[in-house]
């Protein structure tokens, strides 16, 4: 977030400039665009590109008895952006206290007037750097000053109130990213998140960690037979099922993509991930979803069952790679069924 403060004499040259700009100081710009523009007139608000490149939209004054112009600018895509009345307001508002208080400080001596300046650039340059929780009004101020101070305060409050609004927007926004809209589980964005930290976690407790892949069976030919509206009921039955069967051990129910489901499982060995991948066949099986396409007449799923403890040479794509290679192979061998890496063959459909 890029702001400037400049003083130019009349001749083009930069007097005094703002922390960022110290290296203009002592150089002409006659001839820029800037220069000419502030000294065009005594006040004014002008939009232009400054010494550095930076588009700014710059207040500025003339210094009285002098033909010098003082100058107070903001970055114009800041102020474009997602705060721009509360900054450009305020900035308007720094811009007339400043050229104020540097009036004064040509007549003022400098413990009464140049030291407080120099207190509320520093207060200035921190508000610039982010942060919002300096404060003006902890120092001590002559009666002159306050005002000043107090809407440098202002300003700080506004900015930090914005920040927090943008912050709980943003994680909002983040939150709704890893959901998935139908079945309001999480998607594979959020399955790849929570994947990657239970991994760590696992690694680092030594501990196993369970994945069930899942898939519907035949359920294109569901979908084609009763029709998009019946499909999605489908997929939220399923769905909500296989988060009340896991509810005490998943650590996420996730729609993996389209009529696929995936469970993480932390600190369940194969043998416990089987079970309950085989009490989450049974469960769906309860449902008495009617299928007439499918070979039972109702709507099943399969399972495929992978559990490991991490090893430093593995990655937790290894996991989902064994699991989906065991839905795999429990579609082969007819569906309705739980097949472990190994693979196993533990249920078939009756």
């Amino acid at each position: 977030m890029r702001r400037a403060v400049l003083v130019i004499d009349g001749g083009g040259t930069v007097l005094a400039a703002s922390t960022d700009e110290e290296p203009l100081v002592g150089k002409n710009f006659a001839a820029h665009g800037l220069t000419k523009e502030l000294l065009a007139k005594d006040e004014g608000t002008i939009t232009t590109e400054g010494f550095d490149g930076i588009r700014r939209i710059l207040g500025f004054v003339r210094v009285p008895w002098t033909g010098a112009r003082l100058a107070v600018g903001v970055d114009e895509s800041v102020v474009h952006g997602g705060i721009d009345h509360e900054i450009s307001v305020a900035y308007v508002q720094l811009s007339v206290f400043g050229a104020l208080v540097l009036l004064a400080a040509w007549f003022g001596g400098e413990r009464l007037i140049l030291r407080p300046i120099q207190s509320l650039v520093r207060t200035a340059t921190r508000f610039g750097h982010g942060d919002l929780r300096a404060r003006a009004a902890n120092e001590p101020w002559m009666a002159e000053f306050e005002p000043l101070a107090a809407a440098f305060d202002d300003m700080a409050r506004k900015l930090a109130a914005r920040e927090q609004e943008l912050q709980i927007a943003n994680q909002h926004l983040d939150e709704l990213a890893s959901l998935d809209g139908l079945t309001g589980l999480a998607n594979r964005r959020g399955f790849d998140r929570e994947l990657d930290r239970a991994w760590r976690s696992a690694e680092e407790l030594h501990q196993p960690l369970a994945l069930m892949m899942i898939d519907i069976d035949h359920f294109k030919l569901f979908n084609d037979y009763y029709g998009h509206v019946q499909g999605d009921a489908c997929l939220r039955a399923v769905g909500e099922t296989l988060s009340l069967v896991a509810l005490d051990e998943a650590r996420i129910v996730a729609r993996y993509g389209g009529e696929e489901f995936a469970l993480l499982l932390p600190g369940l060995d194969l043998d416990h991930a089987i079970a309950l991948a085989e009490e989450a066949r049974r469960s769906i099986e309860k449902l008495l979803i009617t299928h007439a396409d499918a070979p039972c007449g109702i709507v099943t799923i399969s399972i495929g069952v992978e559990s490991r403890i991490p090893e430093p040479s593995q990655s937790a794509a290894s996991l989902v790679e064994a699991a989906d290679h065991a839905l795999y192979d429990a579609k082969r061998r007819g569906r309705n069924t739980v097949v472990a890496h190994a693979p196993v063959l533990l249920s078939v459909a009756s």
